[in-house]
């Protein structure tokens, strides 16, 4: 469920601004709040801060001139993505209206996952992620309403201003056009001056997506790759962190058995330790022999064979082995640590050919006595000795932050590069929205303006009458104002109530 409490915070504080504003302009000190509020281009209202320009209009005439001839087919490629993305919105809309039906009726486990999934903070998108997610909105919106005041010059048609707001928590953009102007052009250049927005926020994902695809060549004078995964970050108090786990830059090489030069193999060896089943470690029968402090074996509550006496030692933990194929299973209390040193087997005949012990003494398999989810696991972290971590390992997913990126000197930060990286995703998917759902014909949205250029456009002759081709543009427009409801309807239940 929402937290509830995050919601009551926010409209605490936006009550507080609003009511501040209110008090302000009620007090002897109005005069200057409202010169304040004139010079900078400043306004509130309930749950929403503005601010409102009209000096950057020589900016935008001054980018609306660079390499003219080349921007004019620059926006022109801007109106037949737009069509496309318009015709594919509705498609993924549709598809998604019955996939989220469809999913109603099915059982939890067998329902598939929502392509249409609205961000809400706190519940599927983590509170400290609300830097990126307000910073790439912040972006996608300024290019969006950039790409519109450019292409609205080019047209001829004034640009008022230029501005930013936040409300509650979601900030945006917008672009002021003289209404006057926007009519008197024809409908090609009002589909160059609409398409504009959508047409950047796309553009925006493509150049998102060649840095986060370049970017181990662009940071490769500061941060290697393809050697370790490097630790990041960590849960303190947990079975992760601690003087014998992991420690903020370690180096992980290996899991047991499995080599990791990057954080797609940290995780990948995660899940094989996971969905395998328990490995053990080769240690002789002199090994067993001189540590073995084995008491009558048991099972415990949960049905864990226990051969250690658990109240006289903390380090030592039940194996068991079969001294051959047939023979009935054996039972060894032995350290943890030393007896995980050994290499990882399944098998017996796995030690026969490990380098690591002599040949003349036999050697055994020897497997933790442990629950189905639980899991005695060695990670070499560049230091000895290996941190040797017991429990689920899922523990190791959540509670261990990893990247890719070694970095090359002290002073850089660990951080750096998955920040970048969350950041280009962030791009790639809100910016991608942003573009996909502004283009459905839906009211309020940059796709009513331009199915109706559209529908001026190519129903002009077919329809000279302009009532009759408003009334086509708006039952279109209806129709996909119900459709983008629906689904997002929709993807609210089955966020909230599911």
């Amino acid at each position: 469920m929402i937290q509830l409490s995050a919601v009551a915070l926010l409209f605490l504080f936006w009550g507080a601004v609003y009511a501040a504003d209110i008090l302000i302009l009620s007090s002897s000190y109005s005069r200057r709040y409202e010169r304040f509020l004139h010079h900078t281009g400043l306004s509130v209202s309930p749950g929403q801060v503005r601010w409102y320009t009209a000096g950057l209009n020589r900016t935008f005439v001054r980018l609306a001139s660079w390499q003219s001839h080349w921007q004019r087919a620059w926006f022109s490629a801007g109106v037949w993505f737009a069509y496309a993305a318009m015709v594919g919105s509705i498609v993924l809309l549709v598809g998604t209206l019955v996939q989220g039906v469809s999913n109603l009726t099915r059982a939890p486990e067998e329902r598939t996952q929502q392509i249409l999934v609205p961000v809400m903070p706190g519940v599927n998108l983590p509170w400290n992620h609300m830097v990126y997610f307000a910073a790439t909105l912040l972006l996608a919106g300024v290019l969006h309403e950039l790409g519109h005041a450019i292409a609205a010059i080019r047209e001829q048609v004034r640009v008022n201003g230029f501005g930013i707001f936040c409300f509650i928590i979601y900030p945006g953009a917008f672009v002021d056009l003289s209404t006057e102007h926007l009519d008197s052009v024809s409908a090609k250049q009002k589909l160059r001056i609409f398409c504009a927005g959508v047409w950047h926020n796309f553009v925006l994902v493509l150049l998102a997506l060649v840095l986060l695809m370049c970017m181990p060549f662009l940071l490769l004078p500061l941060y290697s790759t393809g050697q370790a995964a490097v630790v990041t970050g960590l849960v303190e108090g947990t079975a992760v962190s601690g003087p014998r786990g992991l420690l903020l830059g370690d180096h992980v090489t290996r899991m047991d058995d499995c080599p990791i030069r990057s954080k797609e193999d940290w995780e990948q060896c995660i899940l094989g330790v996971l969905h395998s089943p328990h490995r053990g470690f080769c240690q002789s029968a002199n090994h067993i022999e001189h540590f073995n402090t084995a008491v009558k074996v048991h099972k415990t509550v949960h049905g864990v064979v226990e051969c250690c006496n658990t109240n006289t030692s903390l380090s030592e933990l039940c194996f068991t082995y079969q001294r051959s194929n047939l023979s009935a299973q054996n039972h060894a209390c032995l350290p943890a640590r030393t007896t995980a040193s050994g290499p990882v087997c399944r098998t017996n005949s796995d030690c026969l050919t490990s380098r690591h012990h002599k040949l003349s003494q036999p050697h055994f398999c020897l497997f933790p006595a442990l629950d189905n989810n639980t899991r005695l696991v060695r990670v070499n972290q560049g230091r000895d000795p290996p941190m040797l971590f017991l429990g689920n390992p899922w523990e190791l997913f959540y509670h261990a932050k990893v990247s890719s990126y070694m970095p090359r000197f002290d002073f850089l930060l660990l951080e750096l590069p998955e920040v970048l990286e969350t950041f280009c995703k962030y791009l790639i998917s809100l910016s991608g929205a942003l573009a996909v759902l502004n283009v459905v014909p839906c009211h309020a949205l940059d796709g009513q303006w331009i199915l109706s250029a559209l529908v001026d456009l190519q129903l002009g002759k077919l329809l000279p009458n302009r009532r009759d081709r408003d009334t086509v543009a708006t039952l279109v427009s209806l129709f996909g104002t119900v459709l983008l409801g629906a689904n997002i309807a929709l993807a609210l239940w089955s966020l909230i109530f599911r």
